[in-house]
């Protein structure tokens, strides 16, 4: 049976590609339903005793108004966790509407004992996920957000044997109050193929009744020293510390060897002295230390760095980032994440390290993850290979550019909940230094909510600078449009009166171009260049009513054109010349800059790879000498 399933699903990529509708990466022409995401998605909390559930489940489609119970046929299997729309899900690229549901089911083999939970987790389901075992709803509440994990509680509903578990998904897309980043029912400029259903891997876990339900940690360099909250489910008073409690234990070890060891009490923070000499994580040196915490019969183990992430004035008075204590110019590039195989879902780990691995070969230290939210093995390797992550909340819309529009502020609840959830879950990653909440406008409130929005991300994560905003709605200090769309510059507010953001970010393509130096926050260009070029074979082409488009260069675009970029020589001529005219800038006062970006995707040629990434555009040394030459510089101005 698994060998006729391999099969027809073999079959049915080769005659997605026959009809040129599939773009495939060399690690997606390598997912069978056998190696789909194997690995534990969880690596800041790993426990052993785990069964993964990604592969095959049936899958239904049903229209919303004349579904009157659950489907007793399916349509086909769905490759989880490859959402519907993503060609490694296998069902065609079918595209999933409003109107109508998205069932999925499979069987599990349970056998839930005394003293054990049964935990299902799901890394991410777009948008609304209903979850049911056997008859009954597992929650109380269906889980709504397309970019957070969510876990739901088995053992109440759990029999021993076979278990039937369905999910029932709806995912609106546009026009509602949620997050869909980039997400259209119709490709265009920069914006993409819809994403519905679960994207991020399934998974079960059993647990004693008292388990780690999540930790935090706080690293202080200057001290040497972490610090560890421990947070736990199933606790009695006696736990929680009024009875002379249990304690856990936790130890440290780097390099495999143990160098520090601390009881705690759930819930109640626990500083622990690191030895010198201390092991600072930086780009150019991402040293981790790994932990294993237990408490009654649950164990975890994880990893946490030694980083501090700051603005601070420079020997000159200019105010810059600061990396570990010392000033840090941020180089990097737009990172869409997003793939031609796998839409939203990143085909294998392999696939994830490749593009990180490429960034640093080219020699930058930085990528600005943009209006997505990644499996959090992507933010593993970042960690682990050392780059430092710019953060983006997915927006809510590409439509309301502007925070005139009355409508921004009915979704500000849902947002606000959406936001702190993605900072949640991403809470404890070494390699996110700043959080993006807004980007050009889009869905972005007025001036207040922004205001406000931004005030919560600076009380909530101290840990962390805050961009406030990326491009354009800034009205402390950066640019703004009005209602003419009209650029302007808002002045900032009075010394003493509080102004969330760290950064004055600019856009500016291709740029480059700086916001003025202030005394306030950084100066910042988080977009410019946005070079297009094309590559012959390698450019996407997608399936509809009218055709294929994308065979040739129809349909794609690069910031400025292509007139003086559509050859290789032409392309690394004006990467240089931008790069050159960027150069005083840092001399200025310009504390980083982000190059748009790291592939193509879709109908964008604006990558550094191509969409399928088979082509790097450019000599890596070549890109790598052209940015030494800005550290350089860098360097030498801060002194």
């Amino acid at each position: 049976m698994k060998k006729k399933l391999v099969a027809a699903f073999i079959a049915q990529m080769l005659g997605m590609l026959a009809y040129g509708e599939l773009m495939m990466t060399p690690w997606g022409e390598k997912v069978t339903p056998e190696n789909a995401w194997r690995e534990y998605p969880r690596p800041q909390m790993v426990r052993s005793n785990w069964t993964c559930l990604n592969g095959y489940w049936d899958y239904a489609i049903t229209d919303i108004e004349k579904t009157m119970k659950r489907p007793e046929s399916w349509d086909g299997k769905i490759l989880v966790p490859f959402a519907l729309e993503a060609p490694l899900s296998g069902c065609g690229g079918r595209l999933l509407k409003p109107e109508e549901y998205l069932w999925y089911q499979r069987e599990l083999d349970l056998d839930p004992k005394a003293g054990e939970r049964i935990l299902l987790h799901f890394g991410g389901v777009d948008f609304r996920a209903s979850v049911y075992l056997g008859h009954d709803e597992v929650s109380n509440v269906p889980h709504s957000g397309g970019q957070s994990p969510f876990t739901l509680d088995l053992t109440p509903f759990a029999k021993k044997g076979k278990n039937t578990l369905t999910v029932l998904v709806w995912d609106p897309t546009e026009a509602f109050v949620n997050s869909r980043g980039k997400q259209v029912f119709k490709p265009k400029g920069c914006t993409y193929t819809r994403v519905s259903g679960i994207w991020q891997t399934v998974w079960l876990e059993t647990v004693p009744e008292k388990y780690f339900s999540d930790y935090d940690v706080v690293p202080d360099i200057d001290k040497g020293e972490v610090t560890f909250t421990f947070k736990m489910e199933g606790l009695t008073y006696a736990d929680a510390g009024f009875f002379g409690p249990d304690k856990g234990s936790l130890c440290i070890t780097c390099c495999g060897k143990s160098v520090s060891r601390a009881s705690f009490i759930p819930g109640k923070s626990v500083t622990v002295k690191l030895p010198e000499p201390l092991r600072l994580w930086s780009p150019e040196s991402p040293a981790l230390y790994d932990f294993t915490a237990k408490f009654g019969k649950d164990e975890i183990k994880g990893y946490f760095a030694m980083r501090k992430f700051e603005k601070r004035k420079d020997a000159k008075g200019i105010l810059r980032f600061f990396l570990n204590n010392k000033p840090y110019y941020v180089n990097g590039t737009l990172d869409q994440g997003w793939w031609p195989d796998g839409l939203l879902t990143p085909p294998s780990d392999e696939a994830m390290a490749f593009d990180i691995q490429t960034l640093k070969d080219c020699g930058f230290n930085t990528m600005r993850k943009h209006i997505k939210v990644e499996p959090l093995r992507y933010y593993a390797l970042c960690d682990k290979l050392g780059i430092l992550v710019l953060q983006d909340m997915p927006s809510r819309t590409t439509d309301a550019l502007s925070p005139y529009r009355w409508d921004a502020t009915k979704p500000y609840g849902f947002y606000r909940r959406e936001l702190k959830d993605m900072m949640d879950n991403l809470k404890k990653v070494p390699s996110i230094v700043m959080w993006v909440p807004y980007n050009e406008g889009w869905g972005q409130h007025d001036a207040v909510l922004t205001h406000s929005t931004l005030d919560f991300i600076k009380r909530y994560d101290p840990t962390r600078l805050v961009c406030g905003p990326s491009g354009w709605q800034d009205f402390e200090g950066g640019e703004y449009f009005d209602k003419t769309w009209k650029r302007k510059v808002s002045e900032h507010l009075p010394e003493g009166e509080c102004e969330a953001g760290d950064v004055v970010d600019y856009h500016y393509y291709r740029g480059p171009a700086m916001p003025p130096v202030n005394s306030r926050r950084v100066s910042f260009l988080g977009e410019f260049g946005g070079l297009g070029h094309p590559v012959t074979n390698h450019v996407w082409r997608y399936f509809d009513q009218g055709g294929i488009h994308g065979k040739t260069n129809n349909g794609s675009w690069g910031y400025g054109g292509i007139t003086d970029t559509s050859t290789p020589d032409g392309l690394a001529k004006t990467y240089k010349g931008l790069i050159d005219r960027l150069i005083p800038m840092v001399e200025k006062g310009l504390g980083g800059s982000i190059y748009t970006q790291t592939t193509d995707v879709e109908l964008e040629i604006n990558g550094l790879l191509t969409y399928d990434r088979k082509v790097l555009k450019f000599d890596s040394k070549f890109l790598k000498e052209v940015h030494d030459a800005i550290y350089r510089r860098f360097e030498e101005s801060v002194k």
